[in-house]
């Protein structure tokens, strides 16, 4: 009996096996590394996000009127608490690389230093403030950059964290 055709065809049969499971494993791969940059992506948008949140609520309770200093110290340490910052943080820290978890928690930090600023009853037109709010807004340009690099999108030619210097938005913070 000639064993030739039927040998054939399991080779036949066994290469097309391996094809595609290579296929799939390399569509799986793909689909998996799209997932985790989506994941990822989203969690850096989220952190920026609350970075901002929290800024601008503590900036909003600090211009608030109140009777007593303790009362405003309350409203700004609750508008941070309330942002969310302090969980965005840590995912942040399980998911991003080492360099974007160090430039976030910087500028986390950055946030918690105008907190405490805002809380001890400086103004934002105060030299302390606008001068920690200069270095909020390059810890957070810092952490933006390093997000941006890590998912592969190109740098930008402006500074889109920069005060605008368009009178209508000094009047309208």
């Amino acid at each position: 009996m000639d064993w030739t055709a039927p040998l054939s065809a399991i080779a036949g049969a066994l290469a097309g096996i391996v094809a595609t499971f290579v296929v799939d494993r390399d569509r799986w791969k793909r689909a998996q590394r799209a997932d985790a940059e989506t994941v990822l992506r989203e969690a850096f948008v989220t952190y920026l996000s609350h970075l901002a949140r929290a800024t601008e609520s503590m900036r909003f309770a600090a211009e608030a009127a109140y009777d007593t200093p303790e009362d405003r110290r309350r409203a700004v340490r609750a508008a941070f608490s309330e942002s969310g910052l302090f969980e965005q943080r840590f995912s942040l820290t399980m998911l991003a690389p080492p360099r974007v978890v160090e430039l976030g928690v910087e500028a986390f930090r950055t946030v918690r230093t105008l907190r405490d600023l805002l809380a001890d009853g400086a103004h934002i037109t105060d030299g302390t403030f606008q001068t920690a709010q200069h270095t909020y807004y390059k810890a957070v340009q810092a952490t933006a950059s390093a997000m941006r690099q890590e998912l592969g999108i190109p740098e930008l030619p402006f500074d889109p964290l920069a005060p605008s210097h368009d009178t209508r938005a000094q009047r309208h913070p």
